[in-house]
């Protein structure tokens, strides 16, 4: 797993966020509102430098797509007092038949990625090919080969880990084409997320995520 702060100030309160499969900082860079923010992305390995947490009075999490299934593995064991936590567009079992992607779609992605198929991947993500122009002026500055290794190795992972983390808040993107919403709301209903909300956007929409990691839309745990 790789890390990188986005936005390091001396603030108080730490934002931890989880993207998702093939990201790095560059869809985020301009991400600053809040506290300071740490991005994590890359889930090759779960490996995690603790030493990165240290310091804060306060710490919020988010993640999103497969991050969700990241943090649900990582944050429980990192001993953090997680004052507010969300998880948008993704579950804790991110492979799988009813509550996340199907192995069927999530297998084939894998074997036939390449630049085209990744070109289609991010279409799907934003909703169209409207938005995925737009993403594209941002996009991840990855090749194919790296983001071959990391998915191959999240569904290796994944087989055998899953998440134990209880999420205050779930956001289901109802027009998400990559996890579809039936799945995200069985996965957290199961998992026992304190609230549960439906949204009409795509799996990847900018303004929504971009509210929620810079703590506009947090809820209180309880």
């Amino acid at each position: 797993m790789k890390a990188q702060y986005i936005k390091r100030t001396g603030s108080d309160t730490l934002t931890l966020f989880f993207a998702g499969w093939g990201m790095d900082s560059v869809p985020f860079a301009d991400h600053t509102g809040g506290g300071d923010l740490l991005l994590l992305y890359d889930y090759t390995d779960l490996t995690f430098d603790t030493e990165l947490t240290d310091g804060y009075r306060h710490y919020r999490v988010a993640a999103w797509s497969m991050g969700v299934w990241a943090a649900s593995c990582v944050v429980p064991g990192l001993g953090l007092d997680i004052s507010e936590s969300v998880a948008v567009a993704g579950t804790s079992t991110p492979v799988s038949e009813r509550f996340g992607i199907p192995p069927v779609i999530f297998d084939g992605t894998l074997a036939g990625l390449n630049d085209r198929s990744l070109a289609s991947f991010r279409r799907r993500m934003c909703g169209g090919a409207a938005a995925a122009s737009v993403f594209e002026r941002c996009a991840p500055e990855r090749d194919i080969e790296s983001l071959r290794e990391e998915l191959r190795s999240i569904g290796e992972m994944s087989a055998v880990k899953t998440g134990s983390m209880r999420w205050d808040r779930a956001v289901v993107t109802m027009r998400d084409a990559i996890f579809p919403a039936g799945a995200q709301i069985a996965a957290h209903t199961r998992d026992g997320a304190g609230i549960v909300t439906e949204i009409d956007v795509p799996h990847y929409h900018r303004e929504t995520l971009r509210d929620i990691i810079e703590g506009r839309c947090w809820i209180k745990s309880v």
